[in-house]
């Protein structure tokens, strides 16, 4: 009887239904994506090279979106300018200093991290609609500046002459190498971000989406963490708007519209607002009907628009949400 007892206590206990095919759906869709990855680098022409590399940096500043909307609550129409300004940070340096990968890149993500800490200043003493409206203006700010500043930004012809990108020497301009370094920026960018949402500080950010009272009285500091959150999130999407410019050699001030936060927004729902994965979806369905529907149709935004209204009936949190590995009905 003892042993029998002993026995039965020292089984290991059984997996979960819901966690035992989790581990394998999860390793198909990381195995999956990397093989797409990888026959794009070994078969994709020079337009589908260069069209992925525009997913996966757009992709990126939709995700970090997506940790400031899914994770904290806090909607901003300023995040596109906050791209784009990036972007055009990286090109402006590069017309003095030289197109260096490191210096471009260290250029946008200092941009990036700079107006996300203001954005978050404005979210300290706003929430909900005022909030929205403030980053409105915000962003708007840079957009007139961009503008208006026709001298250094190129105003509304944008801006062309700079350099194409060069790293110890060698050209880094031709689609293959920026489809690469796109990867490698996306990746990082995903690494950062999922870390942060794992951290006691991302599980923060949640309870000051929901409880931000109780949260206070606990004694956590919401400007603190706000400001993390926005500190982070800036630094990946001027990490990608660093790399942006040298995709086409050419910027135009509409990335830097309060029309590109609302851009960045439909992709983050469509794709899954409350998922980092969901952005690089939302902007692969969004980039890939604007590129190539709109060849046979000037109607395009209207299937974006069905595509949107269908998402929020049927797949209220998104694409990536719905065939999430493990996800419970």
């Amino acid at each position: 009887m003892n042993k029998t007892v002993n026995a039965v206590a020292n089984a290991p206990l059984p997996m979960t239904p819901s966690r035992q095919p989790y581990g394998k759906l999860r390793l198909a869709y990381s195995l999956a994506t990397i093989a797409v990855l990888a026959l794009l680098a070994l078969y994709g022409d020079r337009f589908a090279l260069r069209f992925a590399t525009e997913v996966l940096l757009i992709g990126t500043a939709v995700m970090s979106l997506n940790l400031l909307i899914g994770q904290g609550g806090l909607v901003s129409l300023g995040h596109g300018a906050l791209f784009g300004t990036a972007a055009y940070s990286a090109a402006v340096v590069a017309q003095h200093w030289g197109a260096g990968l490191p210096v471009v890149l260290l250029a946008g993500m200092a941009t990036g991290a700079i107006l996300g800490v203001l954005t978050a200043l404005i979210s300290l003493r706003t929430s909900g609609l005022f909030f929205l409206t403030l980053s409105l203006v915000f962003g708007q700010l840079f957009w007139e500046l961009v503008f208006r500043w026709r001298d250094v930004t190129g105003g509304a012809d944008g801006l062309r002459s700079f350099p194409k990108l060069t790293w110890l020497g060698l050209q880094l301009s031709e689609p293959l190498a920026l489809y690469l370094l796109s990867i490698a920026v996306a990746g990082l960018s995903w690494l950062a971000l999922h870390s942060f949402n794992k951290a006691p500080i991302g599980q923060a950010l949640i309870g000051t989406r929901d409880q931000p009272i109780r949260m206070a009285a606990l004694g956590y500091q919401l400007s603190r963490i706000r400001i993390a959150a926005f500190l982070v999130a800036g630094t990946a999407a001027g990490a990608a708007g660093g790399l942006y410019p040298f995709v086409n050699q050419y910027l135009s001030p509409e990335i830097v519209h309060w029309s590109m936060s609302a851009t960045l927004i439909i992709m983050g729902v469509i794709g899954g607002i409350s998922t980092l994965s969901g952005g690089f979806i939302g902007a692969a369905v969004y980039l890939f009907i604007q590129t190539y529907l709109s060849s046979y149709t000037d109607r395009w935004q209207l299937i974006i628009g069905l595509i949107f209204v269908l998402t929020i009936l049927l797949m209220p949190k998104g694409i990536a949400y719905t065939f999430r590995p493990g996800r419970r009905p």
